[in-house]
């Protein structure tokens, strides 16, 4: 069993002329998270978790994040985000991946915490959010990336 103790949240964006594919690269590069294997997992901060300020990570590393992504070809905008709260039992991290605005996407996220605090009796935090947008010019293709990223984890027997 693994259990994250530690996690820091990045956020990028990306343009290129050849493939979504290399627009989120470019993404995950801007965010700093580009030369690592990602995991991606569900959503579950688990209790006495902290928070760090964004670091390197060894080159080739497995991490595990919870990730919102969006790619498009331009013209358009594009926008993704996540919010998470520490909380009893446990924290969460919600994604969303389709908007168009960080003021749509922050709107829609905002929806999803009522949805969920209607939905299960849970004790959290107040919400952060953090959310990333790009226009994305005609000719190119556009990513933008946020992640939540567990950058210290404990093996358990």
């Amino acid at each position: 069993m693994i259990i994250p103790r530690k996690y820091f949240v990045v956020k990028g964006k990306g343009l290129s002329k050849i493939s979504e594919l290399m627009a989120f690269n470019n993404a995950l590069r801007n965010a700093g998270i580009h030369n690592v294997n990602l995991v991606p997992v569900s959503s579950i901060l688990p209790p006495g978790i902290e928070e760090e300020p964004p670091h390197p990570l060894p080159p080739g590393s497995v991490v595990f994040v919870v990730m919102s992504e969006r790619r498009l070809k331009g013209p358009a905008k594009i926008s993704t985000g996540l919010s998470w709260a520490h909380g009893k039992p446990h924290g969460y991290v919600i994604e969303f991946h389709t908007g168009d605005s960080n003021s749509y996407t922050h709107a829609r996220l905002e929806e999803m915490w009522e949805e969920i605090r209607l939905e299960r009796n849970l004790v959290i935090e107040r919400p952060r959010y953090l959310t990333e947008e790009l226009e994305v010019p005609e000719g190119f293709y556009g990513s933008v990336v946020v992640a939540l990223v567990f950058s210290e984890i404990d093996f358990l027997k």
